[in-house]
């Protein structure tokens, strides 16, 4: 079965999926978020609506590979990653940061231009030729500071939510983290646009595919850390995390 062939079975599977959970989920369970004045949530709302507002229709599954996720950082990775930035300083690591980006510019533009988002089509296209002709390949972030020319990631599951999608519930995959269905379905597709799929050998492109997570997972490390300090519910905290941070880059 070709890999084409694949994706779209993946898609239609993960699609019906997704209706189903949007059709159980209505009213207050596709609220936005709870509004928030002087730090103070709105005592209007209840709990019940405030929990409804991030659909989480298999809490006890996503509970138990949030708790196996939680022991692999802790036991796994976290013990790694004290190897990983010993051997290897900040700003190298921040220069592999740079160079995954800058590589997955077609992902952004490719989705920017499903979604008709051509300030940011000028914004990302600028952007990728400065930084990989004068960044070294885009080692170097040389557009940092340049106002003008920063924007939001865009992925195929925010275009998704531009033609009217809904995002499904929330689900934690086993050491990926937090996602929903509509993320995984749009993870799919954008991994075809990534020119890391072009690569070859196999064992190549893994090998690449890889450190680009860890690199990531190790730069989002800490605030990881602070997050779980600080929460009564360290499983709930990280949803509200993925949900506010998500639908924050669909408005943008």
């Amino acid at each position: 079965m070709s890999k084409r062939i694949l994706l779209v079975l993946c898609i239609f599977l993960a699609l019906a999926v997704l209706q189903g959970c949007a059709g159980k989920k209505t009213g207050p369970a596709m609220n936005p978020a709870p509004a928030v004045e002087n730090g103070e949530i709105d005592e209007s709302l209840d709990e019940v609506d405030i929990a409804e507002s991030y659909p989480d229709s298999i809490e006890g599954f996503n509970r138990g590979v949030f708790s196996f996720n939680d022991g692999f950082i802790t036991y796994v990775f976290s013990p790694f990653d004290t190897f990983y930035t010993g051997f290897f300083p900040q700003d190298i690591r921040n220069g592999f940061g740079n160079f995954y980006r800058n590589l997955g510019y077609p992902v952004r533009l490719i989705n920017a231009l499903l979604q008709l988002k051509f300030d940011k089509i000028g914004k990302e296209t600028a952007s990728f030729a400065l930084n990989t002709v004068f960044g070294v390949g885009g080692l170097f972030n040389i557009t940092r500071d340049m106002p003008s020319l920063q924007s939001s990631p865009e992925d195929f599951s925010q275009t998704l939510a531009f033609y009217g999608l809904g995002e499904g519930t929330y689900l934690v995959i086993p050491i990926l983290g937090p996602s929903s269905v509509r993320d995984v379905v749009g993870s799919v597709a954008d991994s075809f646009l990534h020119p890391l799929s072009l690569v070859t050998p196999d064992s190549a492109k893994y090998a690449l595919i890889g450190h680009d997570k860890t690199n990531a997972a190790s730069a989002a490390l800490p605030a990881y850390k602070e997050i779980k300090k600080e929460s009564f519910d360290h499983y709930t905290s990280m949803k509200d995390v993925f949900f506010q941070y998500r639908r924050g880059l669909e408005k943008e």
